[in-house]
């Protein structure tokens, strides 16, 4: 993959979710619970 396919492809995908996180609040709710759960579990 040349850089600038990769760098667009890396655009869309942020784009994508910083979109579906403003805008589809299950999906925000998700991503939020998985964090909050990873930090819980790795926490010393």
């Amino acid at each position: 993959m040349k850089n600038t396919t990769y760098a667009k492809f890396c655009g869309g995908l942020a784009l994508a979710w910083a979109l579906g996180l403003l805008l589809v609040p299950p999906f925000a709710t998700t991503v939020e619970q998985l964090m909050l759960w990873f930090l819980s579990t790795n926490a010393r």
